[in-house]
């Protein structure tokens, strides 16, 4: 057979807890009901002897007046008719109050004939009070010196007479049905109100028992499943994960164990595969290890051929310093004419720039890869530094008849940043598009604002830049073939110096290139300062 879940079975205990505390409600209900039915008939009957009492007395009253009126007593005139009226309104009163009672009697299914005695009683006590009206104006239009026993008589007869019954009978025998009557009802009354109280203690009684009985039940039903679950999280906490809850129950107790052992399990399998990920984490760091010691093997090694640079880069120095020596000294022997004198000194100047451009990556290279520069950043508009770069490249430019068209935007784009360090960058790209460019073609320059930063652009068609090349060129002392063969006096120091400028300055550098004599295009981007950025003259610090 197969066992319910607990929570379907809780739910049915306390439904049916639920059931009888509305079944002793409604029992409560009705027997409530039922006892004040018997107090409202026990307060109709109370008005009812009440009534026909304040009848009685009212009818007694009017008697006497009409005596003293019939025998010249003193008397006000107009009490008759009043009283007459009052019996009356207490006559409308009872014949309303045994209607009520009909009614309720009627809802109940518990009409009598008793109800039907009283409202024939009721209509022969009104015909009565109907019938005196005419023996009051009689009463009061004679002057009392007539024959007042005669009158008495025939008013009596009208007081104590109608429909050929006793109306003073009728009335007290009326009155004492109704007194025996409200004695009944209101013992009825006091009999439902006691069943009432007797069934509401029982009722709670049950209830409660039931209630605790049910309670017992469904703790000692969760007692023993809590203690397991209570012994394995004891277990777990100690690191036992290889313990289990015993599996004894269908129920949600029962699944609950099942998936506290399952991932006791996982727990369990993944604390193994923690152990085999801690033994291979160990070999890649023996491994990272070795690997950084043949790093370093290798950073030795480069340093090497980093001081074999520098010697490279001190020999060539010789080459310029020779031709200078040499046009100086052509110049000073003083038998040329002027064309010839400035023919030399061009050529003093184009060597004294290369041998600038050498001392340049001579002094950048000397201070070693961790060596600190110095910028003195300051707010300037980046157009002061592009027109002295493009002023210095001009000359360059004539020499090897390479044109240069500029699309400059004339909008102020202020940058922080040092001016002597942003001209040598920008003179250095610009050096590379015209000294790898064939004599005869051009140079595109355009520059504009984007956004928050500002845009340089230069487009050259020169040799261009093989794809394998491409990722290393901004590398120290790196030159793809294709430079090598068309400039073997070049370091390759120059792209990796203005990376790292413009890197200090916040921006960025790139080369794009298809290669094949396509040419090359260099971009250039640094931010711009806002209002509220501007700040005054600082030195910023920065590694080669």
């Amino acid at each position: 057979m197969r066992r319910f879940d607990f929570a379907i079975r809780l739910v049915a205990a306390f439904a049916a807890l639920a059931v009888l505390i509305v079944a002793q409600g409604l029992l409560n209900r009705q027997i409530a009901t039922e006892a004040q039915q018997q107090v409202v008939r026990g307060r109709f009957a109370g008005d009812l002897v009440s009534g026909l009492l304040e009848l009685s007395a009212t009818k007694q009253r009017l008697r006497a007046w009409s005596l003293r009126a019939l025998i010249g007593a003193e008397h006000e005139p107009g009490d008759g008719e009043m009283l007459r009226a009052q019996m009356g309104s207490t006559l409308e009163h009872l014949q309303k109050i045994n209607r009520q009672s009909r009614e309720l009697d009627d809802l109940a299914g518990a009409s009598t004939d008793d109800e039907d005695d009283l409202d024939e009683v009721l209509h022969l006590l009104s015909g009565s009070v109907t019938a005196l009206k005419p023996a009051i104006e009689a009463i009061n239009a004679q002057s009392g010196t007539g024959d007042a026993r005669s009158a008495w008589a025939s008013i009596e007869t009208v007081f104590d007479k109608g429909a050929g019954r006793d109306l003073r009978e009728v009335l007290n025998g009326r009155i004492a049905t109704e007194t025996a009557q409200l004695a009944i009802k209101r013992a009825d009354a006091d009999a439902a109100l006691r069943q009432l109280n007797r069934v509401s203690a029982g009722m709670t009684l049950f209830i409660t028992v039931t209630g605790m009985a049910l309670a017992f039940t469904i703790a000692r039903a969760i007692r023993r499943p809590l203690q397991q679950m209570a012994e394995g999280a004891r277990a777990y906490e100690h690191g036992r994960l290889d313990h289990r809850i015993p599996v004894s129950r269908a129920d949600e107790f029962g699944r609950f164990a099942a998936s506290i052992n399952r991932m006791a399990q996982e727990l369990s399998l993944r604390r193994e595969e923690e152990a085999n990920l801690r033994t291979l984490l160990e070999q890649q760091v023996q491994e990272r290890t070795s690997a950084l010691e043949v790093a370093l093997s290798r950073l030795r090694a480069s340093e090497g051929r980093r001081l074999s640079l520098l010697a490279d880069i001190s020999h060539e120095l010789r080459t310029p310093t020779t031709a200078i020596r040499g046009e100086a000294e052509i110049a000073l022997r003083g038998d040329k004419d002027l064309q010839d004198y400035r023919a030399s000194l061009t050529r003093i100047g184009q060597a004294a720039s290369q041998m600038g451009s050498l001392i340049d990556d001579l002094l950048m290279m000397s201070r070693g890869e961790n060596e600190v520069l110095t910028l003195a950043k300051e707010p300037i508009d980046i157009a002061g530094p592009l027109e002295e770069a493009l002023l210095s490249a001009a000359a360059m430019a004539n020499q090897r008849s390479i044109s240069i068209s500029t699309e400059i935007e004339d909008v102020e784009a202020i940058v922080a940043g040092d001016p002597m360090r942003l001209r040598q960058v920008i003179a250095l790209l610009l050096d590379n598009a015209i000294r790898y460019s064939p004599e005869g073609s051009r140079v595109e320059i355009t520059s504009g604002v984007d956004g928050v930063r500002w845009q340089l652009t230069i487009r050259d068609w020169g040799i261009g830049i093989e794809a394998d090349a491409l990722p290393h060129v901004f590398e120290r002392a790196f030159r793809g073939a294709n430079a090598r063969l068309h400039r073997p006096d070049g370091t390759g120091l120059g792209l990796a110096i203005a990376s790292q400028l413009v890197n200090a300055h916040g921006g960025w550098v790139t080369l794009e290139s298809e290669g094949g004599a396509k040419g090359t295009t260099a971009r250039l981007s640094l931010p711009l300062l806002t209002d509220h950025q501007i700040l005054p003259p600082q030195t910023t610090e920065t590694t080669t």
